[in-house]
């Protein structure tokens, strides 16, 4: 009679079926455990999305919002973009409205340039006055 050993596989060697020591390799001695899934790489300072500097809800109630430099960002919560395409009052003429890149909505002029914008915006009764704003986001 023969005897049969088995394939040879990385979990069962030649010798038998390996250590506890072995399957935990560094775990627990300083060293990283081996990961599924890496991180991935960062995004580039100029692929980041703009942080909002000002954040509103119509639960909220009414706010006024003046965009300064760095601080042009308004965040618009529980709005869905068909409220806000119906309620939006933009002052400047001219303007039309455009999906950024990053997911902001914001407003161009005849030429495609980008340009801040004033206005109001009054869902469920309440009203939010902006000036200044470079683009919104609807979280």
């Amino acid at each position: 009679m023969s005897a049969d050993h088995g394939k040879t596989s990385p979990w069962r060697g030649p010798r038998g079926a390996r250590g506890w020591k072995d399957l935990a390799g560094s775990w627990g001695r300083g060293g990283q455990p081996p990961c599924r899934n890496p991180r991935p790489p960062r995004r580039s300072a100029a692929l980041m999305t703009a942080q909002p500097a000002s954040s509103w809800s119509p639960a909220d109630g009414d706010a006024d919002l003046v965009g300064q430099p760095g601080q042009d960002v308004l965040a618009l919560r529980g709005v869905t973009l068909t409220q806000l395409v119906i309620a939006i009052n933009v002052l400047e003429p001219g303007l039309s409205l455009h999906l950024d890149g990053d997911g902001g909505l914001g407003f161009v002029d005849q030429s495609g340039e980008s340009r801040p914008f004033s206005g109001d915006l009054t869902i469920q009764g309440a009203t939010l006055r902006f000036t200044g704003v470079a683009s919104i986001i609807l979280v």
